[in-house]
């Protein structure tokens, strides 16, 4: 069963559930969530349980009271701040819309903590309709428009046709939005307008793979093919994979993405 655990530091404290007893290391940086993404980890365990023989896996949360302005640039430092208190290197990660911003500045500038790298719907410069979708989110959050942020949260995130079967499952995960939740989402979704890691993606040591969603309305299809040109004009080690019809957060959506993940870290 996944255990919570936090590291503290003379600058911040981030908690992080770990899981699985393998030799390899998997770390999980998670995207956007309106509620704390460690009380989902028993389901996260669950989703990723075709990886905890071979590795031991790490889902790590943003720092415990962010500051009102907390950059992405930022949040990276502090992940591999994080990651070095723990002893981490060399270790296959997984990012996923923000957490894969994040993941694009680790591997830039903290190369050695990173052996292959997963980006799911990811951007590395905001997309004028990812300006516009998580913008609305941020001012929905500051104005207290809970219920709203909710329903278009799931709206945008999922395909219309997984929506419509889970709806009541979704809006369940994510009722009763505290204020202070509401507070901490609109620090870290603002961050996402000054994500900009595209000039410095040949920096990238290790091999990519880049994995869209066809009907991504968030960050957009555009945004991760952007990435994986860029890669390829850097002659970065790189592929790329397109779920059609899918939305943004297709790694929930599809149970086959996390088998890709791991084929693609087996892969000598």
């Amino acid at each position: 069963m996944a255990e919570i655990l936090s590291v503290k530091t003379e600058k911040f404290e981030m908690e992080y559930a770990k899981f699985g007893d393998g030799p390899k290391t998997f770390i999980i940086i998670p995207g956007l969530s309106l509620k704390n993404v460690l009380n989902s980890a028993s389901s996260v365990e669950v989703g990723y349980k075709i990886f905890k023989q071979d590795y031991t896996c790490y889902l790590f949360d943003r720092i415990k009271n962010p500051p009102e302005v907390y950059p992405i640039s930022q949040m990276a430092e502090d992940l591999a701040e994080t990651l070095k208190v723990l002893g981490i290197k060399d270790a296959d990660v997984f990012g996923s819309s923000q957490g894969g911003m994040v993941a694009q500045y680790m591997a830039i500038n903290h190369p050695e903590l990173i052996r292959k790298l997963v980006l799911g719907s990811s951007s590395s410069r905001a997309e004028p309709r990812q300006l516009e979708c998580i913008g609305g989110w941020t001012d929905m959050a500051i104005e207290g428009r809970a219920e709203e942020l909710v329903n278009s949260f799931i709206d945008n995130c999922f395909s219309k046709e997984f929506v419509d079967r889970w709806r009541k499952v979704l809006l369940k995960m994510n009722s009763g939005v505290t204020p202070e939740e509401m507070h901490r989402f609109s620090i870290m979704s603002a961050a996402c307008a000054g994500v900009d890691t595209y000039d410095d993606l040949g920096k990238i040591r290790c091999p990519v793979y880049v994995i869209a969603a066809g009907n991504d309305s968030v960050v957009t299809t555009v945004a991760s093919e952007k990435i994986f040109a860029k890669l390829q004009a850097e002659n970065v080690p790189s592929e790329f994979f397109m779920y059609e019809g899918l939305g943004h957060a297709a790694y929930d959506e599809n149970h086959e993405y996390k088998q890709k993940i791991l084929d693609f870290f087996s892969k000598a």
